[in-house]
């Protein structure tokens, strides 16, 4: 007899060991449901950090109000990105003394529970972007531990002038897995 991946019938309720992919299957109604296995690596599980209200171009920087997440779990930082809501980023100047962009970074406390200062991301907004245009982190530090608040700050580099740096209205993603 064939093995199969899957079980037979629309009735099927509970587990099946799904041998062709070393997994361990979780059906509802002949569903499938979700799997467990060293086959498929771990679930990256994706959240939504916050939103942010737009921010001038001579606004201080600050941690934004509306963007935490509390680590269910010992987890891996896959990956962020922010996106535009409603307007475009601006960035102005080239010369030294006029340059100026805005970085967000997200932060924690990456030795124990609670938020702390221990950058895990970080985005340099050095170009102009429009709305709905997304722009990747760069993860710095991944490893986050159980009960550690992941916070969003953001500060303009440079002049902090009336013809600098306007931060759109935004929302942060992250991508995580549980170690």
């Amino acid at each position: 007899m064939a093995k199969r991946s899957s079980p037979v019938g629309q009735s099927h309720r509970g587990f099946h060991y799904d041998e062709p992919n070393n997994r361990l299957e979780v059906y509802y109604n002949g569903s499938l449901k979700g799997s467990f296995g060293t086959a498929n690596g771990l679930q990256t599980r994706i959240v939504r950090l916050g939103s942010s209200a737009a921010v001038a171009s001579d606004g201080g920087g600050a941690i934004l109000a509306d963007m935490a997440f509390v680590a269910p779990a010992d987890l891996k930082l896959v990956s962020a990105w922010r996106m535009n809501q409603t307007a475009s980023d601006v960035t102005k100047g080239t010369a030294t003394t006029s340059a100026s962009y805005r970085r967000m970074t997200l932060i924690t406390n990456t030795a124990g529970t609670g938020s702390g200062t221990n950058i895990v991301a970080s985005l340099n907004a050095t170009a102009s972007a429009a709305s709905a245009v997304t722009r990747s982190f760069t993860i710095a530090a991944s490893t986050v531990p159980a009960n550690a608040i992941i916070l969003c700050s953001h500060l303009t580099v440079g002049a902090e002038t009336g013809d600098g740096t306007d931060m759109a209205a935004n929302v942060v993603e992250i991508a995580y897995e549980l170690v």
